[in-house]
């Protein structure tokens, strides 16, 4: 009922925005876009209806995208998911990971959670949708690490989860779709120890600028009006030039609706206001790579920190 709800929402608005243009009022038009894209991407919170669809939507990926460019179902990304953790994104020497306790927010189909247990750090994995607990407690059954696995949106972290505290926090490309970014975020940092490690993979927003970002928000509208499954993915796989390894990746851009992008600046700001030290981008790029460490505890940290790695990087390989 939800869905349908949604999507005779937003055929409405897309049909009231397309007689606006046939009768060439574009200013107006493009006006009324940018309002439905700053209500849909206000740091505090999203709109209820959007916010339903972004849900929705990752939960149609990993029931029917399971496959692609970097997931587990990629034998170089599989071989490789560890390394690139340690030596890419967090910049760690792999031997600190060992009997860590790892929290995974958005765990996805558990390529992350795959590349931890690989380590051998202890892993909680949570989800908004339980299709991806039941992905990753697939992925990692073979470890014999610890596991626990939650369902819980990540605004809600500290009413569904135990009251325990992590060694890393981990949460790669999930809190610019949720419904509140800000509160996600001060959510998350609530459960790393002192001296513990956050790490954040967020949109940049130097990789696409406002008015380019309206434009793409204004496909995804017209992406989710498409009346069947069958459309949809003729769609992604037109844009993926046929490679159907990389419709899942295409489905990230046009599916959910919320898709913040966010300056460096306001983050790094934000985790100094919560105690948060020594905040470094582990990867150049205009994309938001974010290690950051609760706590002064630079002197432990020195023999484990690895040097930042050239281009090209792990997300360049295909």
């Amino acid at each position: 009922m939800i869905r349908k709800s949604l999507k005779i929402f937003i055929t409405r608005a897309f049909r009231f925005l397309n007689i606006f243009n046939i009768v060439k009022l574009r200013r107006e038009v493009d006006v009324l876009y940018s309002m439905l894209y700053n209500l849909t991407h206000d740091l505090d919170s999203s709109l209820d209806l959007t916010s339903i669809q972004t849900k929705e939507a990752f939960g149609f990926q990993w029931r029917n995208l399971k496959e692609g460019d970097y997931l587990l179902s990629d034998p170089w990304f599989k071989a490789n998911v560890s390394k690139i953790l340690f030596e890419e994104e967090i910049q760690i020497k792999p031997e600190w990971f060992k009997g860590k306790d790892v929290l995974d927010i958005g765990c996805g189909n558990g390529r992350w959670s795959y590349g931890f247990a690989k380590l051998g750090a202890n892993i909680t994995a949570v989800d908004i949708n339980q299709i991806a607990i039941d992905e990753t407690e697939k992925a990692i059954s073979d470890f014999k690490v610890g596991k626990n696995f939650y369902l819980s949106p990540v605004e809600s972290l500290s009413k569904n989860l135990p009251a325990k505290k992590y060694d890393l926090v981990f949460c790669w490309g999930v809190i610019h779709h949720c419904k509140s970014f800000n509160k996600s975020l001060k959510e998350l940092l609530k459960f790393v120890k002192k001296d513990g490690i956050l790490y954040l993979y967020l949109y940049g927003r130097d990789s696409l600028d406002y008015n380019t970002d309206v434009d793409l928000f204004k496909s995804r509208i017209m992406y989710n009006v498409l009346p069947t499954k069958e459309d949809k993915y003729k769609f992604l796989l037109k844009k993926a030039r046929g490679n159907k390894d990389k419709v899942h990746n295409f489905h990230d851009i046009y599916s959910p609706l919320i898709n913040r992008r966010l300056e460096y600046k306001y983050v790094k700001d934000f985790l100094k206001s919560e105690g948060f030290e020594d905040i470094v981008r582990t990867i150049d790029h205009t994309e938001l790579f974010i290690r950051a460490i609760k706590g002064n505890a630079k002197d432990y940290y020195k023999k484990y920190i690895l040097p930042k790695k050239k281009a090209p990087y792990w997300f360049e390989h295909h």
